[in-house]
């Protein structure tokens, strides 16, 4: 069975411009960035141990943990660089129309 998923509304795509991110305060916490146009959603908690990433340092594709200062891909939620060792799980992200979208994963363990 395919893992349960809800629709979260972000924002309008002519308000997240590149370079921003965006916090969704759902569970689990998720994190969308626009990445030159291109939008990705990984969890907001590092996998290291708890810290809210979106607080970080968002620069490119890295995203630095504002805690531990573990380096993750917002791409892939591939640990660049340790402490982490363990990815963030991603999310779809969906444009529709004008309303940037994400679906989060629920269904999934953290």
């Amino acid at each position: 069975m395919p893992p349960a998923t809800h629709r979260v509304r972000v924002c309008r795509l002519h308000e997240f411009p590149p370079g921003t991110v965006r916090r969704l305060n759902t569970l689990p916490p998720v994190a969308v960035f626009n990445v030159a146009g291109r939008l990705y959603a990984i969890d907001d908690v590092c996998s290291h141990a708890w810290a809210v990433l979106s607080d970080g340092h968002f620069d490119g594709t890295s995203l630095e943990c504002p805690v531990h200062l573990s380096r993750f891909d917002v791409r892939s939620g591939e640990p660049l660089c340790p402490p982490a060792t363990e990815p963030l799980r991603t999310h779809q992200v969906e444009i529709s129309g004008d309303e940037v979208v994400v679906h989060v994963d629920i269904g999934r363990p953290l």
